[in-house]
């Protein structure tokens, strides 16, 4: 009975104090964006520049935090210099460099002694540039890079490396083709850089095309000491730092040949609508258009506009319109990628296939009241969300230098990231309302549609002019 009296007197207070925290939870409970706080204020450490003889530029910045030391080479080439017919051979030459061995040591005896170093080596292409990059503990430092050297310097591209590089690009690209929304993505590109280098991608047939030859023969053309810049970052002196690379690389002759041009891709004139036949309950959505240049002084503008518009998660209105009020989205927004001389915008929605229409629909009309509706609630929030976010972007020596990198790539000015924060916070709604008139215009924009269309809520028929387009992975 004791026991049944202390019970009871136990759950009468432990009531009370959950309603004591209720009320007071209720009353000093704020919203995050409410609470108040002080400006973030970042200072970036300025790594040191060098140019080498042969034309290498180098940055360092030393970071004695821990004994490690990541090493990044950032190469003027890419995947837009693929010939045509060999589409995907950057990507592949990229792969093979890495696995394939050097000229002094074999494919299996440099995996076994990375390894054994516990150090990372990878090479990447990307669309318009590659990559190389180390990480290491300090104390293995010279025999990795080394290595490192030799696989930018003497790569051999074993056959057998080759022939595992093709078969696994083969088995991506059929996957793709059972993945509506990568399939959706690869074709919108390809139709949005019609008649470019840039809409160039990889089917089976191209990567089928590729030899080693042409492997050896993209190397040689295009990696050149004076096409790269080399960042290192961790656990060393600079000086020292110095020498080792310049006795790395001192044999490596610049280059006597200027890379080609890369003519910048052109926007539609008028609004032209594809579909994809696909036989998926769903359907996905995308459209877009060119977009301002990252050396446009509209790029931050645009930046604050696309976060307002789908780039923010769900505080945008795509999604907050159609994904939150509406339940018409599994998945919505908007992105925003900017090149030095161009960027892409685009508008994403994948969707039930009887409200395609109806989705793609709210879409533009979403897209074109961003022109002139009021938005001086979210543009607060907007730029403080990207201000914030940027100091993440910088949060370690190696992310600095490698940002620093890309401005010089890139071909911005020295201050470009100092600036960055300082010029989104000046973005004002008149010059958000002014390169939304200038920039957004889903009227004349690439629309891609993947889907069952006779399940559409919209027979094709009546939805104007449209064209159908086919999956191209096997050409």
């Amino acid at each position: 009975m004791v026991y049944k009296n202390a019970c009871i007197y136990c759950a009468i207070i432990i009531s009370f104090m959950f309603c004591s925290c209720s009320r007071l939870t209720e009353q000093r409970l704020l919203r995050p964006e409410a609470i108040p706080g002080r400006p973030l204020h970042y200072q970036i450490p300025q790594p040191e520049r060098v140019v080498l003889d042969n034309g290498m530029v180098l940055y360092l910045l030393e970071d004695h935090e821990i004994p490690l030391i990541e090493m990044t080479a950032l190469i003027r080439t890419g995947a837009v210099y693929d010939p045509p017919d060999r589409a995907g051979l950057a990507a592949i030459t990229g792969e093979v460099m890495r696995t394939g061995g050097t000229s002094a040591m074999t494919p299996q005896a440099l995996d076994e002694r990375l390894e054994f170093m516990d150090a990372v080596i990878t090479v990447s292409m990307e669309s318009e540039s590659g990559s190389a990059s180390l990480s290491v503990l300090k104390k293995e430092f010279d025999p990795a890079l080394d290595i490192f050297s030799q696989i930018l310097l003497k790569p051999v591209f074993a056959p057998d490396r080759i022939t595992i590089a093709t078969e696994q690009k083969i088995s991506a690209l059929r996957q793709t083709d059972d993945n509506p929304q990568s399939l959706a993505f690869r074709k919108f590109k390809k139709l949005l850089y019609k008649n470019n280098p840039l809409g160039n991608l990889p089917t089976i047939g191209s990567i089928k095309a590729i030899r080693r030859e042409d492997l050896i023969t993209f190397h040689k053309t295009f990696f050149s000491p004076d096409r790269i810049i080399l960042g290192v970052s961790g656990d060393f002196s600079s000086p020292e730092m110095i020498d080792k690379i310049k006795l790395k690389f001192a044999g490596w002759k610049p280059s006597s040949h200027a890379l080609p041009g890369i003519p910048k891709p052109q926007d539609s004139a008028a609004q032209t609508t594809f579909y994809l036949q696909k036989n998926v309950p769903q359907a996905t959505i995308i459209l877009g258009h060119l977009a301002p240049a990252k050396a446009s002084p509209d790029y931050y503008a645009f930046e604050v506009l696309n976060y307002m518009l789908g780039g923010g998660g769900f505080s945008s209105r795509l999604t907050s319109e159609i994904r939150s009020s509406r339940g018409l989205a599994y998945s919505v927004g908007s992105f925003y990628r900017a090149a030095v001389d161009y960027g892409v915008f685009g508008a994403y929605c994948i969707t039930k296939s009887s409200s395609t229409r109806k989705a793609l629909s709210l879409m533009i009309d979403i897209i074109n009241r961003m022109k002139d509706t009021t938005l001086n609630g979210e543009l607060e929030q907007a730029r403080e969300s990207l201000i914030n976010s940027f100091v993440f972007s910088y949060s370690s020596s190696a992310q600095i230098i490698s940002q620093q990198m890309l401005c010089e790539y890139e071909h911005l000015p020295p201050d470009f990231i100092e600036q960055f924060p300082v010029r989104i916070k000046a973005v004002s709604l008149r010059d958000l309302q002014r390169v939304a008139g200038i920039y957004l215009h889903p009227s004349s924009s690439v629309v891609l549609v993947v889907g069952d269309a006779k399940t559409f809520d919209v027979p094709l028929n009546k939805w104007g002019p449209m064209q159908q387009v086919f999956s191209d992975l096997q050409n």
